[in-house]
């Protein structure tokens, strides 16, 4: 496989110069598969490993952060066939799920992919308190990082960025992006935007009115998490069983049975360890397969009624990872 024509495959698909495309090979670390016709790579998809911290454990998630089709192989398929290739390696891996953010919803969904969680778009206020505004440089890494730790205290379930990772992205957006704008309120850092193509790409706030009365972003759209917006994240179950053992146990015991994607289960926990799960038939409490990845994911308080609702602390969920 020569890099160059994974690079040049990327231009012709995605926004951004040479030097994003330079970028994104040599610092995100997603791994590549590819699909091959008689002219070369048809198309390519591109998988990163990240950390999400679930219920106060680590938990290693395959995001699909881009899958690109040459122009003369479109509507052949092709990336439903190298999608499904890779769906069948990450299960054979061991995941039992994989993730992505949507460039078209009804896409996905035609390829069994669910919401996970949804985006609201807010402006902010024209009046606010006092603050100071600096334009993002890289030396200013580590201020961001500050936010970006204060605001995922508020989400228990949420990508976890390590200082070194959360200094490649500001890098990397004072690199070959638009970079972004930290705020500072009273000396603190309060809140940072990373901003693409002139778009924020990311917000993260340590107060809720953190954006209030900043000019410079007048008529920009800040995306939050939030439910009943527009959809962002979407996943896909590869393995059921590996899935519900990502569930909080914490000393549970029960017998649940539940329907999901047209078949019935039995789980039967004993004081926090599942002592039985397998196919059953018959009625059973139904569950989509969106509830049960949110539900494993920490949005346990939507469903009240569920017959594994013990099992879930009202956390809220936010998975941001743009690359």
């Amino acid at each position: 496989m020569h890099i160059q024509e994974l690079k040049n495959l990327h231009i012709a698909c995605f926004p951004g110069d040479e030097a994003y495309v330079d970028y994104f090979f040599d610092n995100v670390g997603a791994r590549p598969f590819t699909l091959s016709d008689g002219k070369g790579v048809a198309a390519a998809a591109y998988v990163k490993i990240v950390a999400a911290r679930i219920y106060g454990k680590t938990v290693r998630i395959p995001f699909v952060t881009g899958v690109a089709t040459r122009p003369d192989a479109r509507n052949r398929g092709n990336c439903r066939s190298l999608l499904a290739d890779v769906e069948a390696a990450l299960k054979e891996e061991g995941f039992p799920f994989v993730m992505l953010h949507p460039f078209n919803h009804d896409f996905y969904s035609r390829l069994g992919y669910v919401t996970i969680n949804e985006t609201k778009g807010f402006y902010p206020s024209p009046y606010g308190a006092e603050y100071t505004l600096k334009p993002l440089t890289k030396d200013l890494w580590a201020d961001t990082y500050f936010v970006y730790t204060e605001w995922a205290k508020r989400f228990p379930a949420h990508v976890f960025r390590s200082a070194s990772e959360q200094q490649a992205v500001v890098d990397m957006f004072t690199t070959v992006c638009d970079s972004g704008y930290i705020i500072y309120r009273n000396g603190t850092p309060n809140a940072y935007v990373l901003i693409d193509n002139g778009n924020i790409a990311e917000a993260m706030s340590a107060a809720d009115d953190a954006f209030d009365g900043v000019k410079e972003l007048a008529n920009k759209r800040v995306p939050l998490p939030a439910s009943g917006g527009d959809p962002y994240s979407m996943g896909k179950t590869l393995n059921l069983s590996a899935l519900l053992r990502l569930l909080p146990m914490r000393g549970v015991t029960l017998n649940a049975r539940f329907s999901v994607s047209g078949k019935t289960y039995e789980l039967e926990v004993n004081d926090g360890q599942t002592t039985r799960f397998e196919e059953s038939e018959g009625f059973a409490y139904f569950m989509t397969e969106g509830e049960l990845l949110r539900t494993v994911l920490g949005h346990g308080k939507e469903y009240p009624f569920s017959p594994l609702k013990e099992l879930f602390p009202e956390y809220n969920l936010a998975l941001y990872e743009k690359y």
